[in-house]
C-alpha cells in the first residue's frame, strides 16, 4: 500500500469518526433538550443489589429522586466548605437539574403521578441552590452576624412560601392501597410510595368498617404528622379488585391524575 492510500485510508477514518462524533453530540443535546418518554421500565440494577425489599419500578424512581437529591446537597456542602465557588456551584445546579430533568421526564409514565414529583423536587433543589448561593454571597459581604439571621429568614420564608403552593396543588388526605389481611375490623394495607399523601410505602393496619377481600384495592384516610410521614389509619371504601396482572401500582392512574386536574 502506497503512502497516498494509506493517508486516504486515514482521512475516510477520521471523517467517519467526525460524522458518528457529531450525530452522537447531536443526539445527545436533543435528548437532554427534550427527553423522549422510555417505553420501557430501567432496570435499577444498582439499587436492586442495595434493596433488598421488592419495590415497584414507581417506589424505585421516588428512591433514585431522593438518593440523587441528597447527593447533591452533600457534593455542593463540599464545594461551599472546601471551594467557596459560586462558579463551582452553579455548574453543580446546572448538571444536576439536567439530570434531574432527564430522569423524571424520561420515566414519567412509569410514575403513578409525576406531576407531584417534578414540581417537588424541581422547587426543593432550586432552594437549595439559593440557599448556598445565599450563604457564600453573605459570607463575602456580611459586616455582622445580623445578615447571617437576615438571609435565614428569608430562606425560612421561601420553604414556606413553597410548602403552601406545594400543599395547596397535590396534598391530599388519603391514599391508595392493597388488602393483604383481614382481621376483623382491622385490615392489613400494602401501601406503595405516595408523595401527595406524604406516605412512605409500607404495610399498615388500618381501620375498615367496608366488607373488604384480600386483593381489594381501597381508599385510605391518612393522619397528617407534623415533620413526619403521614400514617394510613382507616379505610374509606373499596375501589376495586386488584388486576391479577398489575405488578407495577395500587393506585388508579387515570383517577388520580384526574383529581389532580381539577
Amino acid at each position: 500500500m502506497t503512502m497516498d492510500e494509506i493517508l486516504y485510508k486515514v482521512g475516510e477514518a477520521a471523517e467517519s469518526f467526525a460524522i458518528k462524533f457529531a450525530r452522537f453530540i447531536n443526539e445527545t443535546i436533543r435528548e437532554i433538550a427534550k427527553p423522549t418518554p422510555s417505553q420501557k421500565p430501567p432496570t435499577f440494577k444498582l439499587l436492586k443489589k442495595l434493596i433488598k425489599r421488592q419495590l415497584t419500578t414507581h417506589e424505585f424512581l421516588s428512591l433514585k429522586l431522593q438518593l440523587s437529591f441528597v447527593t447533591y446537597l452533600v457534593l455542593s456542602l463540599v464545594i461551599v466548605l472546601l471551594f467557596g465557588s459560586e462558579i463551582y456551584l452553579g455548574v453543580l445546579f446546572a448538571c444536576y437539574f439536567l439530570y434531574l430533568r432527564h430522569l423524571i421526564l424520561k420515566n414519567r409514565d412509569f410514575f403513578i403521578e409525576v406531576e407531584p414529583y417534578r414540581f417537588f423536587y424541581y422547587g426543593l433543589t432550586l432552594i437549595a441552590f439559593l440557599s448556598f448561593l445565599g450563604y457564600l454571597v453573605i459570607r463575602r459581604f456580611a459586616k455582622n452576624v445580623y445578615y447571617f439571621y437576615g438571609y435565614l429568614v428569608a430562606i425560612f420564608g421561601i420553604v414556606l412560601i413553597f410548602r403552601h403552593l406545594y400543599k395547596s396543588k397535590f396534598t391530599r388526605d388519603w391514599t391508595y392501597g392493597v388488602v393483604e389481611e383481614v382481621k376483623g375490623e382491622l385490615v392489613k394495607v400494602d401501601v406503595h410510595d405516595d408523595i401527595r399523601a406524604n406516605v412512605k410505602p409500607g404495610k399498615y393496619w388500618v381501620e375498615s368498617a367496608e366488607k373488604v377481600e384480600v386483593g381489594d384495592i381501597v381508599k385510605v384516610l391518612v393522619e397528617e404528622r407534623v415533620f413526619r410521614s403521614s400514617i394510613p389509619k382507616r379505610i374509606l371504601e373499596v375501589h376495586k379488585a386488584k388486576p391479577s396482572s398489575s405488578n407495577t401500582s395500587t393506585e388508579p392512574k387515570a383517577e388520580s391524575e384526574s383529581n389532580n386536574n381539577k
